[in-house]
């Protein structure tokens, strides 16, 4: 009948995706952006989310905080952390362990969020997605602010704890309870978001 209808077309299947954050090159040298803690777990975590959402049939999404070489003197961000993962540069490109394949949707950002002038929100429609699943650094900064702009578009959110960290311990632990806290995000183990991701018992959301 009618109802039918209207339910197939305005409450679609709930549909993730997984969005990768700053998982660059430039991140990971300690200089002059300090590095994550427990950079070789979290990038595992990282992998392992990623492969997942492949065999899930899942997109996936690479952040990639980027700036042009114009850009150096002037940047407002550079000013408080110095110049960065500027285009042309090895340190711009997604760590080869994570192995960014074509058909990933990579999308440059200039601020903490991937969302603040960017195509993100654009893409994420035009894939009918309303799940985001997020790895990625520093979670205190571009990870938080991400998932921030994420609720305020009216997705549903999840951080993995494993796929996610900081240069602090302490400011990690508090992005992810502010995150729950204001955001409702879900947050998640590594092996949650794996059976989630697969359509198996547990439910992210």
């Amino acid at each position: 009948g009618p109802w039918d209808t209207f339910f197939r077309v305005a409450l679609p299947m709930a549909r993730p995706a997984v969005v990768i954050v700053d998982m660059l090159k430039g991140f990971f040298k300690g200089d002059p952006v300090p590095a994550p803690l427990n950079s070789g777990r979290l990038i595992e975590a990282n992998r392992a989310l990623i492969e997942a959402a492949r065999e899930a049939g899942v997109a996936v999404i690479f952040i990639k905080d980027n700036f042009w070489p114009e850009e150096v003197d002037i940047d407002i961000h550079f000013k408080i952390f110095g110049p960065h993962c500027i285009v042309g540069t090895p340190d711009a490109e997604v760590l080869d362990a994570l192995d960014p394949r074509p058909g990933d949707f990579q999308i440059r950002k200039k601020r903490y969020s991937g969302f603040q002038g960017t195509r993100l929100d654009l893409v994420l429609r035009e894939l009918g997605v309303t799940e985001l699943y997020f790895g990625g650094t520093w979670t205190d900064a571009c990870v938080q602010h991400t998932v921030m702009d994420a609720w305020s578009l009216c997705y549903r959110t999840a951080v993995v704890e494993d796929a996610v960290s900081s240069p602090s311990e302490e400011d990690h632990r508090s992005a992810l309870s502010y995150m729950r806290r204001f955001y409702g995000t879900r947050v998640m183990s590594l092996e949650d978001a794996v059976a989630a991701l697969r359509g198996e018992a547990v439910a992210a959301f």
